[in-house]
């Protein structure tokens, strides 16, 4: 029992999830020791607040590299459309479920999610330039075609915005914070993601294609539907991000979509995906998000400016890359040090 215990601690020390959940408590504690508010009631709910939709952000990223490769078409997707459904409420006047705005908002982000789909799995183009590409276009059909702006929502989208699951108040501050219902939707996306991906054989079939294409495809996979599966998934939940971003504002705001993708990349890459796909857990998606959460949102308790926040940010990213690429590095040269021993050529 005590062998058993110690060879599953020693591979969960291993694990790139196990360093950056040592980071973020140490991160912690040194916050909490030098403001005395990280563990408050109000700043803990301001972190799930703010993890919302950077974690179904990171859910998009996560599906693009374990099967593919980088996307960064997931913001634009979610403010294009977050626009037309809102559109949709304001021309048709409807006020009725804001399920139905989800959906609308759902069918939009599916429809980008399969361009980006169709065309990195039909003509096999690298996801990255793909993606880049898709993100011009939509953008340009944002902010030139439909000529977006500052849009405050209808009062229906505000209404449900403004719902909470939680409001606490700091006896000590004073400050107030809710956690709104957005937050169980990001939940309910990671959970329903997580049983998909390690419980059914499309799940499989995803880590299959993303791992070794060509094994993939000789064990009865298919590649090129599964890769567009993704894609178009992917800019479902998508929509969904951008819908859950907006009423959290109360305002459509097209210039606030842009620029995310970087910071939830290195998100997911910190939790452990790797970056030539086919490794990564939801687990680490969801620490490496609430790491970034962390630097970006609780360092300003402890006075530190925003410009060393940005330096700090992008510091982690460089170090997290450098061990993704060293894993892959080590387990290379570890695959190739026992083909020798086996006295394979």
């Amino acid at each position: 029992m005590s062998v058993f215990s110690s060879k599953n601690l020693k591979k969960t020390a291993t694990r790139p999830e196990f360093y950056v959940f040592l980071i973020i408590i140490l991160l912690s504690m040194m916050i909490q020791a030098k403001s005395g508010l990280f563990f408050s009631n109000n700043n803990i709910v301001d972190l799930l607040r703010s993890m919302t939709v950077p974690l179904i952000y990171a859910i998009c990223a996560y599906l693009g590299f374990i099967s593919t490769g980088p996307d960064v078409s997931f913001p634009l997707i979610a403010a294009l459309s977050g626009y037309l459904a809102t559109e949709f409420v304001f021309q048709t006047g409807y006020s009725g479920p804001i399920v139905v705005v989800f959906l609308v908002a759902i069918f939009f982000g599916l429809l980008m999610g399969a361009i980006n789909g169709f065309i990195i799995a039909k003509y096999n183009f690298p996801s990255l330039i793909v993606t880049l590409g898709t993100t011009s276009i939509f953008s340009g059909i944002l902010l030139g075609v439909f000529e977006a702006g500052r849009i405050k929502l209808p009062s229906s989208m505000i209404e449900f915005g403004q719902q909470s699951l939680i409001t606490v108040t700091n006896a000590k501050t004073g400050l107030g914070s809710s956690l709104p219902v957005t937050f169980l939707i990001a939940v309910g996306l990671y959970l329903i993601t997580y049983l998909i991906l390690n419980y059914t054989m499309a799940g499989r079939g995803v880590f299959a294609v993303g791992g070794d294409a060509t094994s993939a495809e000789r064990a009865g996979f298919n590649v090129k539907r599964t890769r567009f599966g993704v894609f178009t998934i992917s800019g479902g939940l998508a929509a969904i991000a951008g819908v859950c971003y907006s009423v959290e504002s109360t305002y459509f705001l097209p210039t606030e979509f842009a620029g995310k993708e970087m910071i939830v990349i290195a998100a997911v890459i910190l939790g452990g995906t790797r970056l030539m796909g086919g490794v990564g857990t939801l687990t680490g998606c969801v620490l490496g998000t609430l790491l970034l959460t962390i630097v970006t949102n609780s360092l300003i308790l402890i006075g530190v400016p925003i410009y060393w926040q940005k330096f700090i940010i992008g510091a982690i990213i460089i170090i997290g890359t450098a061990v993704s690429v060293i894993q892959v590095y080590n387990l290379k040269g570890l695959k190739g040090t026992r083909r020798k021993k086996m006295g394979v050529a």
